[in-house]
């Protein structure tokens, strides 16, 4: 039985493990943190001993390999889908996307008729721009324009891109619309909006995400022969005949395996590969050319119940979306994770997110809440005379990769150059901006580069949803 150390317990090193579980690979997990998930995890806060979120996170019913994930694990069912995606503008103008009973690409086109926050024009503008992506033959020149220009040169208004193109993809890349390139701006709405009738559907955790990830994986590797290590460190990586020969946890512990994957952030990879494995090497380089994205959380709960959807889309305001906690954990039930403090008209725990959030940078904490409160309130009317009761903000500065014209040619294989040892993260190539959805991708690819040079060849990867009959007539590439 050949056997496997994974690096890192985010969603990528989950995949990979995983996938090796199943495929008879002894596997063992490393991650330095007490929760599995990465950066799509949680931690406890050290006043309450409460489980909070890193920052929101959501999924599409056109994130395959994720689900497929979640499937494996047990626990896709504790994800709630919408189909019914709510949207409100500073005019208090409120608007629902859903599906009707036409064929995609014009499945949500009776309700996009109806959105209040945009005019007729900016609507045909929009309709326009929508046929061009659909007809854009992908390739890597849509790699070398950012999607700000394009939009420019489809003759997009103003308030089309204020609220509909920037919302959408600032929200799924974690970046500013000059710095997206095409390829990304366009695999977001071909893939999520206009191949399939549910792939736009929003799926959000209905559990914290730590409990999401955590205790399934340790109990599905458990059962596998292989075991996950938390709080574990790695502190060296060494190498000989062109390999990795062991790993060196921080406590002296040396472990070995046949092979090494990669789960971690491409720069903590770099810091610890051995130099000489690195040096002058295009694979590696590559990487210090890519630039990162901050994202910013900010958890408020506040003294009475709140009317809110689970998920509301924000328009026009720093915050990009308002999320329900109270009503996604559903605390009336029995058994689920729930916010500490808080049952059946105990109050109301918001979770808000800022992506691209560098205006955010060296800003006061209180600030930041501040912003928060007064978003929350002129959205939420019943949310105007509500008291604060606490307050938490969560900032990643390396939270994802950036999408700028030209990255597609820095993200690497999953195969690296040196011989027994696979690299996974969403920033390696998957044909995905930096979601949990590529995440997953890379570690099936990874796995089944393992796997294949194990000699156990399998197929892993889950396949994209099948575009409707009518998607495959207006569009290319599907």
């Amino acid at each position: 039985m050949p056997s496997a150390i994974i690096i890192g317990g985010g969603v990528a090193g989950i995949s990979a493990a995983c996938a090796l579980a199943d495929a008879g690979v002894h596997v063992e997990l490393i991650e330095k943190r007490p929760m599995l998930g990465g950066r799509a995890s949680s931690y406890v806060d050290g006043q309450t001993g409460e489980i909070l979120d890193e920052c929101q996170h959501g999924t599409m019913r056109c994130c395959t390999n994720l689900a497929d994930l979640l499937e494996r694990l047990g626990v896709h069912d504790r994800i709630r889908y919408f189909s019914d995606l709510h949207f409100l503008d500073s005019e208090g103008k409120r608007s629902v996307i859903n599906r009707c009973g036409l064929p995609a690409p014009f499945h949500t086109s009776l309700s996009f008729l109806t959105f209040r926050s945009l005019g007729l024009g900016d609507k045909i503008a929009i309709g326009r721009a929508m046929l061009a992506m659909l007809r854009a033959q992908p390739g890597p020149g849509w790699d070398q324009i950012d999607a700000a220009a394009w939009f420019r040169e489809q003759r997009q208004t103003e308030r089309a891109v204020l609220r509909f193109w920037r919302p959408i993809l600032v929200s799924a890349c974690n970046e500013e619309l000059d710095r997206i390139s095409c390829t990304h701006a366009f695999k977001i709405f071909r893939d999520g909006f206009l191949a399939h009738p549910t792939a736009y559907e929003f799926g959000v955790p209905r559990v914290p995400l730590g409990v999401l990830y955590t205790e399934p994986t340790l109990a599905y590797l458990k059962a596998r022969g292989g075991c996950a290590h938390l709080r574990t460190i790695v502190d060296s990586v060494e190498s000989d005949d062109g390999g990795i020969s062991s790993i060196t946890l921080q406590n002296g512990e040396t472990l070995t395996a046949d092979y090494y994957v990669s789960g971690m952030q491409f720069d903590l990879l770099l810091k610890l590969l051995p130099a000489e494995r690195t040096a002058d090497a295009p694979y590696w380089e590559n990487l210090r050319s890519i630039e990162l994205s901050p994202i910013m959380g900010v958890h408020l709960w506040l003294d009475r119940p709140i009317d809110c959807p689970s998920a509301l889309a924000i328009l026009d305001r720093p915050t990009e979306w308002i999320f329900n906690k109270t009503a996604l954990f559903d605390i009336t039930k029995q058994g689920e994770a729930a916010p500490i403090g808080l049952g059946p008209g105990g109050g109301t725990y918001l979770s808000l997110v800022m992506s691209a959030s560098r205006r955010f940078m060296g800003v006061d904490q209180q600030e930041i809440v501040d912003t928060a409160m007064r978003d929350v309130r002129a959205c939420l009317p019943h949310a105007a005379n509500a008291g604060l009761l606490r307050s938490r903000v969560v900032r990643w500065p390396k939270a994802t990769f950036s999408p700028k014209p030209g990255i597609e040619s820095l993200r690497p294989d999953q195969r690296s150059p040196i011989r027994n040892l696979y690299v996974a993260g969403e920033w390696t190539q998957t044909g995905w901006p930096s979601t949990m959805e590529s995440a997953a991708r890379s570690g099936y690819r990874a796995a089944e580069y393992l796997l294949a040079d194990a000699g156990l060849p399998r197929q892993i990867v889950a396949p994209d949803l099948a575009p409707s009959w009518l998607t495959r007539l207006l569009g290319k590439g599907f």
